[in-house]
Parts: structure tokens; sequence; C-alpha cells
């Protein structure tokens, strides 16, 4: 008994201790909200399309999974402004660069706590990009860091500072520094035992997972919903000096596919919706009575695009070696992109709200987007050339057949959440029937559609999107060949093409290049070649429209944030 309590007694003091020295701890260096002062309380309701893959955000690869984690739970030394588009700080308070471009200092905020109560420091910071740079571990974010296939050299000043160097001037490293920071104390154990792809799986207790961002996670019950709670200790303050966010709780119901996000919001159970072009005159038509206010802030930084299969490990090769050989043929890629009536699309899958990409550059991209790449507008006559110079031809009946006589027949997968998405697929499986190929045009479960291009690549063709954003070096996990999403032929060892190989280099010489004007210039040609080899090919851009309630203040809303990109500041008003 008394060796119970003796145990007992000291589990209390280590307790008590560690609760002691999480109130010593001072933020020193807190950010100021400039918004009109808010209301605190209150329960924010949204919607997420499907549910997470893993809580572990260095390993995440779908929204599905990064929606719940990116700058919500955890967050990076810099962030950008979700109005201006420019890199701000956010864990670190400042940072510096040496005139060669070569090194980079940054100073840490002082005081800021991980979610749990212990200090955020340099320690996680090197411990993070310990992570990120391990081959073991399965991170798109490495694939961003490394110049020239080596990653930055990285140390820890004091405790409060943080250096890198890097081999050449490298103008995207700003960009990379947003990557999310994880904590040490919580992961570096489980790192060494070699468990960490397994940490912070969707089973995961809640309480396990922590962050410095403003919320944490409270519940999660798959296929209904996700709970947040506010982060008590998280660093941003209001006007007045107090912690932010100014919401206590935050509910995510998982929701299937569009129709049901929209019926919540029409039915008043969620606070703010992205809206699609064909609901649009709907939703204009709801606004006032039903106390809401729908935004249109223009074409949105995403992109969706059909993706050949181009890579020779797909095990249905085995059964189809033709249909590689007719991916690979640029005459029948042409073909496909001359069969893509973007105008149809907008007319009929948004309701006039959309824009023609032709481009993998964001369309609302001023600094980087070259309006000049080859563009393939609608055209089954050319498509038809096209398919004759490939050495295909039809049979009486109008059916499609290559040099050796097997029908073309393929599949497009897109995924089943978005309404839209399937709209687009269909209108581009009827054009290509109206051309004699036979197409199977199927929607499927988005974690499993991503996994088929990640891991199983067992596909003919995709219609999936990127999010986009601002730095075209944030793309080096996609288009450079050795990268993780090279989603036509992901991880090569050696570019298989020429073309692709001249895509590395442009990208290695993007990233060295220290003026605008001539990034720009490696730029436009990384966009020219993708436009002429056409490894995937572009549908159109939906504006960015949202419906917000009245009631939900201090959102700043574009087509880059969006409506919570500044959640810590939003409230509820009664």
């Amino acid at each position: 008994m008394k060796k119970r309590i003796f145990i007992y007694l000291i589990l209390f003091m280590l307790i008590f201790a560690t609760l002691a020295a999480a109130q010593n701890i001072s933020l020193q260096d807190p950010w100021y909200s400039k918004k009109e002062q808010g209301k605190y309380g209150g329960t924010l309701i949204s919607t997420l399309t499907g549910d997470p893959k893993t809580f572990n955000i260095l390993i995440a690869k779908e929204t599905s999974s990064t929606d719940v984690l990116a700058g919500y739970i955890f967050e990076g030394l810099l962030t950008r402004n979700g109005v201006t588009t420019e890199l701000e700080p956010e864990l670190a308070k400042e940072w510096s660069i040496s005139e060669d471009g070569k090194v980079y200092t940054l100073k840490l905020r002082r005081g800021v706590q991980w979610s749990d109560g212990v200090e955020f420091t340099a320690d996680d910071v090197i411990f993070t990009f310990d992570l990120i740079s391990d081959q073991q571990i399965p991170t798109s974010s490495r694939d961003v860091m490394l110049i020239d296939a080596e990653f930055p050299e990285y140390k820890k000043l004091d405790k409060y500072t943080v250096q890198f160097k890097l081999a050449k001037s490298f103008a995207p490293f700003l960009n990379n520094l947003t990557a999310p920071i994880l904590p040490k104390h919580k992961l570096y154990s489980i790192w060494q035992a070699g468990d960490f792809n397994k940490v912070w799986g969707i089973n995961t207790e809640p309480a396990e997972i922590v962050g410095t961002g403003p919320f944490k996670l409270k519940e999660y019950k798959p296929g209904e919903r996700i709970i947040m709670v506010k982060n008590n200790l998280y660093w941003r303050k209001d006007p007045a000096g107090k912690t932010l966010p100014y919401l206590e709780n935050w509910v995510r119901i998982i929701a299937d596919n569009q129709e049901t996000k929209s019926l919540l919001f029409e039915k008043g159970q969620t606070h703010f919706l992205a809206v699609r072009g064909i609901d649009y005159k709907r939703f204009a038509s709801k606004a006032d009575q039903n106390d809401f206010t729908l935004v249109n802030a223009g074409p949105n930084f995403g992109t969706d695009f059909l993706i050949f299969n181009l890579n020779p490990r797909n095990p249905k090769l085995k059964e189809q070696p033709w249909k590689l050989e007719w991916f690979n043929n640029i005459h029948f890629r042409k073909a496909i992109a001359y069969a893509f009536d973007k105008q149809t699309m907008i007319s009929q899958a948004m309701a006039g709200q959309g824009t023609p990409q032709w481009s993998p550059v964001s369309s609302p991209n001023k600094v980087y987007l070259n309006q000049d790449v080859k563009k393939y507008p609608f055209n089954l006559e050319k498509a038809r050339q096209e398919l004759k110079a490939a050495k295909f031809y039809w049979d009486d009946s109008g059916k499609l057949y290559d040099q050796n006589d097997r029908r073309v027949e393929f599949n497009i997968l897109t995924y089943a959440e978005n309404n839209t998405i399937i709209s687009l697929m269909n209108i581009i499986a009827s054009d290509l029937r109206n051309l004699g190929m036979k197409i199977n045009a199927s929607p499927i479960e988005f974690n499993k559609l991503v996994s088929k291009l990640d891991n199983e690549w067992d596909f003919d063709t995709i219609i999936i999107g990127l999010t986009g954003g601002v730095e075209p070096h944030s793309g080096s996990n996609v288009w450079p060949s050795n990268g993780h999403l090279h989603m036509w032929n992901p991880r090569q060892k050696n570019p298989a093409t020429e073309w692709e190989a001249r895509i590395d280099e442009l990208f290695r010489l993007g990233a060295a290049a220290t003026s605008i004007k001539q990034r720009q210039k490696y730029y436009d040609e990384f966009q020219e070649i993708i436009a002429e080899k056409l490894p995937v090919i572009y549908t159109v851009v939906p504006n960015s429209i949202y419906a917000v309630r009245n009631n939900l203040k201090n959102t700043d809303i574009t087509a880059y944030g969006g409506v919570i990109w500044n959640i810590y500041e939003l409230y509820l008003e009664d």
C-alpha cells in the first residue's frame, strides 16, 4: 500500500512539475490582430469532402487529410497571406538572408507552446527537417527542398534561432519554409524506432496529436464529423491582447458530395459553402432572405486535368501492353486535347462561371502564368487528323482501331465526391465516343483514386486536380521526373524522355535564378513543354464562389485564401 502511495505521489509531482513548467513559459513574441475586436465563443460548422486518411501531415498526400491539418493544427515557420499572397512570419518572427543568397537565418517566436503546454523551440525545427530529409519517410516536402539533388544544411544556433545553408542561391527556399513543424517531444522516439510512417493514423487518440495551430483535434467519427476545439495556448492575440481564436469549437461534417454540402448550407446547418457555378443563380436568389452573402472571388488557383498513365510499371500492362503505346503517341494525346470542348464544360458544368485552363500554372497567378502556350481549341476534325497521323483508322460503323486492328477502348476515372468534375468527365467521354473510341467513365471514392495514382498505378486515365499556388517550385514534387506526384510516371530514377529531362533542368535553373524576369523565362518554357507534350490535358477553372453567413465576421475572402485562411480572427455574431 505504501509503495502504491509512493508511486502516485511521484506521478502527481511529475504532473505538477509539467504544469508548473508550462505556466512559467512566457510568450514574448505574440502576433496582434488588426481586425475589429470580436466576440469569444461559438461553434463554426463547415463541411469536408471525404474522410482523412491520416493525421500525420508530413506523409499526407490528399486534401481530405491536409485540409484538416495544415494551418489549423500545424503551422510553418512562414506562411502566405490569404489576400496579398505574400510570405509572412508565422512560427518564425523574422528572417535574414546573406548577400550571396545562400544562408538563411530565422529567429523564432519565444514562448510559443505546443497545445500540450511544452515550449516550441529550435529543437522542433531541426527535428522536423531531420524527418523531411529522411529517405525512409515518403513525404512530398522533401522534393521541393532538394537543390541539385542535395538537401540544405541546417543547424540550431540557439534555443530560438535556426540557420539553413544552401549549396547555391535558391529563390524558392523561403516558400519551402511554410512546411509544417512537428513536435520533437512527441515523435522523436517513434522516429528513432522506425515507426514514424505509422504514427498519428486515423485511429489515434485525439489528445496525442499536438500542434501549435489555433485548434486541437477533439473527436473524429469516420463518415460523420471531425470536432476541433480552441487551442487556449495559441500565440496570436486579439487587439486587446487576449488569446485567439475567438471560436470555441469547429465542427466539420464529412459530406459525400456537393449536393449534401449545399443542402446542409441551405438548411442553415453550416456557416459557409464553396458554391458551384451551376448553383450560382439559385444561391443568388436566396441570399437576402436566408441572410447570407454570395462572394465571387474570380478564377481559383486550382487546376483540373486528365492524366495519361505513361508508367511502364502499370500492372495492367501485362494484359494490355498496347495502351502504353497509344498513350505514348503524341498524336494520340493531341487528338484527345482537341476533343476537350471547354466552352461546353464551362456552360454546362459551371453555368458560365469558369475559365479555360491551358497551363500548369494557376490562372490567377499574375507573375508566372504564360498566356502564350500552345492551345487546343475544340475541333474534332483536327482530332481525326491527329489520329490518322498516328495510323489509327475507323471501320464502316465509325469505331476506332489502331494499326494492329485493336479497338480503341480505355477507362477514365475521377472522384465521386464532386459532381462538377463528374460532369467534366462525362462531356469529355461523350466527345471521345464521337471519335469512335469506347470510353468507360467511372467515378470512384477520392482516397481510392489517390491510391491508384500514388502506389497502385493501375489505371488508364484519371481526371483529378491540384490546389495550385503562387510559387512554381512548389510543383517540384509533381513536374520533375523523380517527383512523388509526377503522376503519369512517378519517381523515375532517370528521366524517361528528353522533354522530362529538360523540365528537370528548368526547375533547377528556375530555383537558382535570383531575378523574377529570369525565373519567368525558365517557367515559361516549362509551361510550353507541358502544353506541347501533353502528359496531362487541362480542363477548365471554376470561379471561386462562396456563400457565407452574415453573422460570420472578420472574413477576407479571396480565390487564394478562401473563407477561413484567417480563421483565428473569425467570430460569430449573435
